[in-house]
């Protein structure tokens, strides 16, 4: 244990320049956005998203007052789907990770609300789960490390408190309701989070909530859960 905290100590001592963004990596983060924004803004509804509204508007599917078509929506959610960024090793990922979600409540902005917790819960459970595989599969590969179960189950904890936390803003690209026969809102969203910024975030959070405590491979441990299909 003592040789686990060592490590941990030294790693965090050397990986604040990696965990911590500059100006000019948060500039070159805002313009990418500010293009990928734009892109959504001048988007035209594609075809095969104006066929799925027929089918959607046929099925008593709406959106609210003053809100985007649906087709628009779901051109956009297309295009943030087919968004790419480079990896740590250069190669060419998804940027989002994008979630669909319903609910029904008596009123929409409940459902909206209740619909968006829940994609944002299955996602948390998801990258916790696959956070804390990787990790041990880590240790259990380790030749130098001492790493005990016991501390393996003390990280999945942590790892739940700081996934939760990193995923507070969910991003909406999606939002149609149907009037039931009860005279409810069923509320289908679709959300949407930044790999780039997602990874940052988590990292920054490890850094601080693990203190003296983690590995020095934590980083490359996010990038790979990240990196994959989610």
């Amino acid at each position: 244990m003592k040789k686990l905290f060592l490590l941990l100590a030294v790693a965090l001592a050397t990986s604040t320049t990696v965990y911590a963004q500059s100006a000019k990596e948060l500039a070159k983060q805002k313009q990418e956005l500010n293009e990928i924004n734009m892109k959504l803004l001048n988007a035209k509804p594609s075809k095969d998203a104006r066929k799925q509204e027929k089918t959607l508007l046929k099925q008593g599917w709406l959106v609210p007052a003053g809100g985007k078509t649906i087709a628009k929506q779901i051109t956009e959610a297309q295009l943030l789907g087919e968004e790419l960024m480079a990896d740590e090793t250069g190669n060419p990922v998804k940027r989002y990770i994008i979630r669909s979600a319903q609910a029904v409540s008596g009123t929409y902005n409940t459902g909206v609300a209740v619909a968006r917790s829940n994609a944002q819960v299955e996602l948390a459970a998801m990258l916790q789960t696959r956070i804390a595989a990787a990790m041990e599969s880590k240790l259990d590969n380790s030749q130098t490390s001492s790493i005990t179960a016991n501390t393996v189950e003390k990280f999945h904890e942590r790892a739940k408190s700081i996934v939760d936390a990193c995923l507070t803003n969910t991003n909406t690209v999606l939002s149609i309701y149907r009037v039931t026969a009860q005279n409810n809102y069923e509320v289908q969203v679709q959300v949407y989070f930044d790999k780039k910024e997602l990874s940052a975030r988590i990292k920054r959070a490890i850094q601080k909530e693990l203190e003296k405590e983690g590995d020095e491979d934590l980083n490359n441990i996010v990038d790979s859960v990240l990196a994959g299909e989610l």
